[in-house]
């Protein structure tokens, strides 16, 4: 049996071949896991949710000298906390993806929307569980970084805050549910958040800068920005980057595609021809050329 000072902290560790995806969304991050290792013993430096999307196979877990067994139906959900040193068996491996969330961004969330000490509150380790909620927004996290973003840095910190929130409030020892927020921005606040949106349409636009504008919670915000907009923000910063784009498209011909995406802060010429003809049925330069004609 490996040492306490051997036991990997790290997920990645775990693996025999690097996850066939991986994606950084600040302070989260996703793996899709090919297969799974048979044989695992970890204590990890974050908190660990992980979801099966194939292969039914038995899984032993050992903790201490609490021992459960179960099988990795897909769309079944592992959560352990960080610091829980556990022992995993397999009879065979399965994919899966797992998202990986800092300590201190959880202990933000609670202390942010539940007006509770961090401290005082256990977010309680799962096996095998069911949770279409977080199973709908693990995938389809998983296809984001599978796809390389192409909804946008802003969806993907969306739908991280909704995994803080929703395990908190389904799997901690915390009993009622954060203050409800009514009400969209005020005219002075949505004016601040669309002017510096406007502003800064070619840089990365963080969700909690624009709550911050506001002086709002996270989690208030993207309410609120909805209820006054019709759009969750990270729909709207797309909307008006592909809007802007499709002018430039037009109002200077010689631009390179390359230079339009760059000046609307997509990652690369190939995101925002994705997001282009999602939007409009046409690439780029097909729509620049139909236009011009």
């Amino acid at each position: 049996m490996s040492s306490e000072s051997s036991i990997p902290s790290r997920f990645t560790e775990l693996l025999g071949t690097p996850p066939q995806v991986s994606a950084e969304w600040d302070p989260f991050s996703l793996h899709i896991v090919d297969e799974t290792p048979l044989y695992a013993q970890a204590s990890f430096r974050e908190y660990a949710l992980g979801v099966y999307l194939s292969g039914r196979h038995n899984i032993r877990r050992k903790i201490g000298n609490n021992v459960v067994e179960g099988c990795s139906d897909p769309g079944t959900i592992n959560f352990t906390p960080p610091g829980i040193d556990g022992i995993w068996e397999a009879s065979a491996p399965s994919r899966a993806v797992v998202v990986l969330i800092r300590p201190e961004f959880l202990s933000r969330v609670i202390e942010e929307h539940w007006d509770t000490d961090s401290r005082r509150l256990e977010l309680v380790k799962q096996f095998l569980v069911r949770d279409p909620a977080i199973e709908v927004v693990a995938l389809n996290l998983a296809r984001e970084a599978a796809n390389g973003s192409p909804s946008g840095r802003l969806y993907a910190q969306s739908a991280c805050e909704f995994i803080a929130h929703h395990l908190v409030f389904r799997f901690s020892t915390l009993s009622r549910a954060p203050p409800r927020s009514f009400g969209g921005l005020s005219t002075r606040s949505l004016k601040l958040v669309l002017s510096y949106i406007e502003d800064t349409l070619g840089q990365r636009i963080e969700l909690r800068e624009l709550a911050a504008l506001a002086g709002i919670s996270v989690r208030h915000f993207e309410r609120a920005f909805r209820q006054s907009t019709g759009y969750p923000p990270h729909a709207y910063v797309l909307d008006r980057r592909l809007d802007v784009g499709r002018h430039l498209l037009i109002d200077q011909p010689d631009l390179p595609i390359e230079q339009v995406a760059l000046r609307l802060g997509f990652s690369s010429s190939s995101h925002f021809s994705s997001a282009f003809r999602r939007r409009t049925g046409y690439s780029p330069t097909e729509y620049r050329k139909i236009r011009l004609s």
